[in-house]
């Protein structure tokens, strides 16, 4: 009986021993390969050379941290990548109209000028100055409401009597692009909640982008639809191609990749912050040859 004790003992002290090695061993692997995948990249995940159901939930988490741990690399390259383009194009943004200041005072400081010339490169500088402020405030705002910190002060409101008052502002700048727009807007229109100031800035915004970019076909509509009253700006867009379309809402973006003093791409990224800020959704698409924004608002106040 007491053989048979010792031996069991001996058998039991046996498996300890060697579940011990084994997991010591599986331990080591895994720091093993972890210290690979750490030191290469890899997209290799942590395997065990055998089933234990402990290391196996060891593993599991691990895999899942080194997965977590590839997205923050690639978002992190993403938003790298992203920043030094905003840099770039910042830099270009404030340099052509910085440039153009500098060179015509240098002639305005010309003794010889006729004083008629010397007033209308005043009022270029002018001009150029005011599109300098124009951007500063622009990459301003857009910092603003991409951190959350632009405030806004809801209430209930008409848009068909905005819209209307923006499009009439901005009647004599279609005038000289030689566009008569297209109106389809209804009168009788369920109220909805918004911040007026920043849902006036979000409709000067896609006129403007229709009068920079726009052809003579240019349509503007505001209409109930269900439970949603929704703005459509509609204009020809010869310039723009399908697969810039998912792009067009991205700061800088410029759909025909011209760029000058008076695009910079922030007024629709601007845009986008502003409707989805106030809970609403805006999209784009193109549909032969002509460009369609629309901005989704809930009624209901």
């Amino acid at each position: 009986m007491k053989i048979l004790i010792f031996i069991f003992l001996i058998s039991i002290t046996v498996i300890f021993i060697t579940l011990y090695v084994l997991l010591s061993e599986e331990v080591k692997n895994i720091a093993g390969q972890l210290n690979k995948i750490n030191g290469v990249k890899t997209n290799s995940r942590i395997l065990l050379s055998f089933k234990n159901k402990n290391l196996g939930k060891l593993a599991l988490e691990i895999n899942k941290t080194l997965e977590e741990k590839k997205k923050i690399e690639i978002e992190y390259k993403k938003m790298d990548i992203e920043l030094r383009q905003a840099i770039s194009n910042m830099s270009h943004d404030l340099r052509t109209p910085l440039t153009s200041i500098m060179g015509y005072i240098q002639l305005i400081e010309d003794s010889s000028l006729l004083e008629e010339e010397r007033k209308e490169y005043i009022n270029i500088v002018k001009k150029r100055a005011k599109s300098l402020q124009v951007l500063i405030s622009g990459f301003y705002d857009l910092s603003r409401l991409e951190a959350k910190e632009y405030k806004f002060e809801f209430k209930s409101m008409n848009l068909s009597n905005i819209i209307c008052d923006m499009i009439a502002s901005f009647y004599n700048d279609f005038l000289s692009r030689g566009i008569e727009p297209a109106i389809d807007i209804d009168q009788k229109l369920p109220l909805i909640v918004g911040d007026e100031n920043a849902i006036r800035r979000v409709f000067s915004n896609l006129i403007q982008n229709m009068l920079k970019y726009g052809e003579k076909n240019v349509f503007i509509s505001l209409k109930s639809q269900d439970d949603f009253v929704i703005a459509v700006f509609k204009n020809d867009a010869p310039n723009l191609k399908d697969e810039d379309v998912s792009h067009l809402f991205e700061r800088f973006f410029i759909g025909d990749r011209t760029r000058n003093g008076d695009s910079t791409g922030l007024g629709l990224a601007i845009t986008k912050e502003l409707v989805e800020q106030m809970g609403y959704k805006i999209e784009a698409g193109m549909f032969e040859g002509k460009l369609s924004i629309a901005v989704k608002f809930k009624a209901g106040v």
